[in-house]
């Protein structure tokens, strides 16, 4: 869970600079090093799920598009997990409830 957090934060943190340097069309891509930053885990990430694109020559950009989309996809995960969660915390007590 604290790696989670962890890996979202620098997400933000990697996206938040993009943003900060104009960097969302492929016209105006960025090498990493222009915007002080050193690719890792989470930028492999954003690299994988398609919010940071490389048009080539070692030069990126943020589609912001695609991170929206997962934003959108992240919150609809966590609200499957919560609502799984409650479920199984219902049905917990019913079986508690119908063995007693």
């Amino acid at each position: 869970m604290l790696l989670t957090a962890m890996l979202l934060r620098s997400q933000r943190a990697i996206v938040r600079c993009f943003e900060e340097a104009g960097a969302t069309r492929q016209e105006a891509a960025r090498r990493p090093e222009d915007l002080g930053l050193a690719p890792g885990m989470a930028w492999q990430q954003l690299v994988g799920q398609g919010v940071l694109r490389c048009p080539g020559e070692g030069r990126y950009f943020l589609d912001l598009e695609r991170w929206a989309w997962l934003g959108r996809q992240r919150r609809r995960h966590a609200w499957v997990v919560a609502a799984a969660v409650v479920l199984l915390a219902v049905l917990l007590f019913w079986l508690r409830a119908a063995a007693a």
